[in-house]
């Protein structure tokens, strides 16, 4: 039996920072900031963003300026 399926490549990665919001608007709110734009790589789902890597500490110092309380888990 043959597989005519197309494959997909698949890349995993390990380590990487993501963002999670409560919901979609607070998301498109830290995408819209100045300062987090760059930092942003993309965006997984309506919730959920990925940081570009070694910037971790920026996002966060941003994210408390605006007003949140980021929790990190490691």
């Amino acid at each position: 039996m043959t597989n005519d399926k197309a494959r997909i490549p698949v890349k995993l990665h390990r380590r990487v920072c993501l963002i999670q919001t409560e919901d979609a608007v607070l998301a498109e709110e830290v995408l819209a900031r100045k300062k987090l734009g760059p930092d942003i790589v993309g965006r997984l789902t309506d919730r959920v963003l990925l940081v570009r890597a070694g910037r971790m500490e920026a996002v966060l110092q941003e994210l408390r300026t605006m007003g949140h309380t980021p929790a990190v888990i490691a």
